[in-house]
């Protein structure tokens, strides 16, 4: 087995990158985020509607969280909320445009298509006037000189004046929160597209207007997600889809993809769809029952058939995914609100507590008509997202060989008060370096230093090492060599 150099990055224990699972028999697990309190609330007569997709944009002023309020008849804008701690949010008095129907305007986007992604490009190259760029479906003219659907691309210098500038592609449907954002090296973009449609070959890439021309696509076609790379943002290549480890194919609505600011991994919490054939007597126990509304409020057929919730996956080199299929949020205990179409739409990006953890939202009540709606705060620890854990049975996490560069190992880690973990370190045949193992490491921290009694790191550095970490009543999150 060839050694991996990891150097001095963070190393997460959410996929087997660096785990032998031959020699591994603690387990993988996907942990969830923790409600907290609603932090604002939504509530101007055309919010009440319903709100789409938040998005939030860090910049040199504080945080800014887009989101589409819905219009009565349907035709969404996109407006902005402000915040410098992701607690205490309000909403700038804008007034770009001239809008009679809002109480406070603080739109920057209007009569937007559905699923308007903002993002700051962090491009060194990228000219100052298009410093923010949205990105959503609009009609624009082509190179061929027709007007088409697409894809499209909004700029502009300082996240409230922006610009319809070009169309970036037009294979896929993009009714979702399609994602962008530079690598370091290159513009990746994850959008929604559909496969398995009726009288159509897989291996075909089909155009908006092509997809939707099928009229059974709806019943039998699968939601997923593409990926296409660009150098300037302009020319973008042929879409490809994304493939998953565990071999199913399950619809996803939103993609929620962007690179983990703590190691070198690219993370994503889609909303995975679940339409299920009709509605029987489990759901019309539910207070959330569309028999129990208004005709009203019951936009569409399949309300109430459909209920969705979020899941967590994980990629290295944005293509191939690890996917945890235990959901990482879910609608929670029934009320009249939740377990319908729309229920846990995380935001787009995390805000640093500047803590232990980050702090994530919702935009709940989605299809509760006439409501405000509140944004709800969640707490996720630091990379808390999955880990490997241990029952109270010991069990073992082995490494795979490694190379590191440092004199200290730090792990970020959780026991019981009853559990702990020790570590040692082997050469790459499985031999033992340490002299024995560490000393005993108990307790819950995002940091902590292992010590060695006959032991250290600057010995093997350099050299391919394994790591062999013996845990009970224990999860560990990640790992970081340092110099010290």
């Amino acid at each position: 087995m060839s050694s991996i150099n990891i150097g001095n990055t963070r190393q997460v224990f959410w996929d087997d990158f660096i785990v032998d699972n031959d020699k591994t028999t603690a387990s993988q697990q996907v942990n969830h985020p923790v409600q907290k309190e609603s932090v604002f609330e939504f509530d101007q007569k055309n919010e009440r509607f319903s709100i789409s997709y938040p998005c939030i944009v860090k910049d040199d002023k504080g945080y800014k969280m887009y989101y589409q309020p819905w219009y009565e008849d349907l035709h969404p804008c996109v407006s902005v909320i402000e915040s410098t701690d992701g607690i205490t949010w309000h909403k700038p008095h804008l007034n770009i445009f001239d809008l009679p129907d809002f109480e406070e305007n603080n739109v920057v986007i209007d009569h937007a298509k559905d699923g308007i992604f903002v993002f700051y490009d962090t491009n060194p190259n990228c000219p100052k006037e298009e410093k923010y760029k949205a990105i959503g479906s609009a009609k624009m003219l082509h190179p061929d000189g027709e007007t088409k659907t697409s894809l499209c691309c909004y700029v502009s210098p300082d996240g409230y004046h922006f610009t319809l500038s070009h169309p970036m592609t037009r294979y896929g449907t993009f009714d979702s929160l399609n994602t962008a954002m530079w690598d370091g090296k290159r513009y990746v973009c994850y959008y929604r597209s559909f496969h398995n449609i009726i009288g159509v070959d897989n291996s075909e890439i089909l155009d908006i207007g092509q997809i939707y021309s099928h009229s059974k696509m709806w019943s039998y076609a699968t939601r997923d997600i593409r990926v296409i790379y660009s150098d300037d943002f302009r020319n973008w290549t042929k879409p490809e889809l994304i493939s998953f480890d565990d071999g199913l194919d399950i619809p996803l609505y939103t993609n929620n993809i962007e690179l983990y600011p703590r190691a070198n991994i690219f993370i994503g919490f889609p909303v995975r769809y679940n339409e299920r054939k009709e509605l029987n007597e489990n759901i019309a126990q539910m207070p959330s029952y569309p028999g129990k509304k208004k005709s009203s409020e019951i936009v569409e057929d399949r309300t109430g058939r459909v209920s969705t919730d979020c899941v967590f996956i994980c990629s290295r080199d944005g293509k191939n995914w690890h996917r945890f299929n235990e959901a990482f949020m879910t609608p929670g205990y029934e009320n009249e609100h939740n377990w319908v179409y729309g229920d846990c739409y995380q935001s787009y990006s995390m805000i640093d507590s500047g803590k232990e953890y980050y702090n994530i939202y919702t935009i709940d009540r989605h299809f509760s008509f006439g409501y405000a709606k509140p944004l709800t705060r969640y707490e996720i620890r630091k990379d808390g997202f999955a880990c490997y854990a241990s029952s109270s049975k010991e069990s073992v996490l082995v490494t795979k060989p490694i190379i590191f560069e440092g004199n200290t190992l730090h792990l970020n880690f959780e026991t019981s008060a009853y559990g702990n973990i020790y570590v040692s370190v082997l050469d790459e045949n499985g031999n033992e370096l340490s002299n024995g193992e560490s000393v005993e490491v108990y307790g819950n921290n995002i940091d902590r230093k292992v010590v060695f009694k006959n032991f250290d790191f600057s010995s093997v550095e350099g050299k391919p090492v394994r790591l062999k970490f013996r845990m009970t009543d224990a999860k560990l999150y990640s790992m970081i060599f340092e110099r010290n």
